[in-house]
């Protein structure tokens, strides 16, 4: 199971190292050759602008922050801290009712060993056969 996370992980990193080396491929083509023009949503993509890439760059930096500590943490503390405690309770519950079941019925237990040890039949006892002179 390790191999197959380890090689998911591989394959992840390895496509998003093409994506940034397609990114600055595009980029560079783009302001290196002046007949080369991105329009996105009817806006010319031609020289870029350094707010756009401060804004990027503080986007990426939240999503990273949002998707590595702060859903982690509401995964552990919504789903699993629940999961932990009702799991907690269920196994207390079965343990209580096992105690009062051994209690209530001990007497029972108790006449059924004395009757098993006074009606069992007494194993033969083997005895070793007598040394030849």
């Amino acid at each position: 199971m390790r191999t197959l996370f380890k090689a998911f992980f591989i394959l992840a990193l390895g496509v998003v190292l093409l994506s940034v080396i397609g990114g600055f491929s595009v980029a560079h083509h783009v302001f290196s050759e002046p007949g080369v023009h991105i329009v996105v949503n009817g806006d010319e993509w031609s020289d870029p602008d350094v707010g756009d890439f401060l804004g990027a760059l503080i986007g990426l930096g939240v999503m990273g922050l949002v998707l590595f500590i702060v859903l982690p943490l509401v995964l552990l503390f919504a789903v699993g801290l629940p999961l932990l405690i009702v799991g907690g309770v269920i196994g207390f519950l079965v343990l209580v009712f096992c105690g009062v079941g051994a209690v209530v019925f001990s007497p029972a237990l108790l006449v059924i060993l004395v009757l098993w040890l006074l009606l069992r039949r007494p194993k033969a006892r083997v005895t070793a056969p007598a040394p030849r002179p």
